[in-house]
């Protein structure tokens, strides 16, 4: 079309013209309109030869970034397994020592248990990928189901979980557990804890009520932990797919 015009505009000048100032001034005016019309289809071109380019941009950063969440994800995985790993030796040794001094039982081999009722875990999440997302807008995040999987991951879950460590968990580890060790406990050979009086110490229903709150505490974490190992791995899933989309 460009072409065309071009052609024309060449043309006219060098055309006779019509008889009289009216003609003159027609020859000009088409002129005039074949140049505008070049100048609005050469803007109309740039403008989606840019739009084109945006568009390509923007998808590419969208893959980018979702090559970069999947690496983050998979990390979060195996630092996930850890900690549910750590608050499961941390349950099991709550509830032995609960149910010796419930069953009025003790022996040296107990020292182990009493050394792990203590302590805690953090969450490491790699978050890298989802805060250049926010920087570039969750929008660029083309696949609705997708954006909602993250932002609910993100936003929510790995929020809820902080809170839950970092004050509820740490909190309770501070002012609740550490006294009670300190108050019935002594460290043994080995840098191990025992009891101070294990006759005592079977019949202290305050103790005995803080451990079993610890256990619950653990037994929660670990239901939260594994919640979110699950939406990880679904998200794992939904971005691979999202990839694959866009390859073909």
């Amino acid at each position: 079309m460009i072409k065309f015009f071009s052609k024309i505009r060449e043309k006219l000048p060098s055309e006779d013209p019509p008889a009289g100032e009216a003609g003159k001034f027609s020859r000009y005016l088409i002129y005039a309109i074949g140049e505008i019309i070049l100048v609005v289809v050469g803007i109309l071109i740039a403008l989606a030869i840019n739009n084109w380019n945006d568009k390509n941009n923007l998808e590419n950063k969208e893959t980018t970034l979702l090559i970069e969440m999947k690496s983050n994800l998979e990390s979060d995985l195996e630092g996930l397994k850890w900690d549910i790993n750590k608050n499961e030796k941390l349950l099991k040794a709550n509830q032995i020592v609960l149910n010796s001094l419930n069953n009025g039982v003790y022996n040296d081999s107990l020292k182990k248990y009493y050394s792990q009722i203590k302590g805690n875990t953090v969450f490491v999440k790699n978050t890298s990928a989802f805060k250049n997302l926010e920087s570039l807008g969750l929008n660029t995040v083309k696949n609705d189901s997708l954006r909602i999987k993250i932002t609910r991951l993100y936003s929510e879950k790995y929020e809820y979980i902080r809170y839950i460590e970092q004050v509820r968990d740490e909190k309770f580890q501070y002012e609740q557990i550490t006294p009670q060790i300190t108050k019935h406990l002594r460290i043994s050979s080995g840098d191990l804890y025992e009891p101070i009086n294990v006759e005592e110490l079977s019949r202290d229903n305050e103790f005995k009520s803080i451990i079993q709150l610890n256990s619950d505490l653990r037994f929660y974490i670990i239901k939260v932990y594994k919640d979110i190992q699950k939406m990880i791995t679904e998200l794992i899933k939904a971005i691979d797919l999202e990839l694959k989309d866009k390859n073909r």
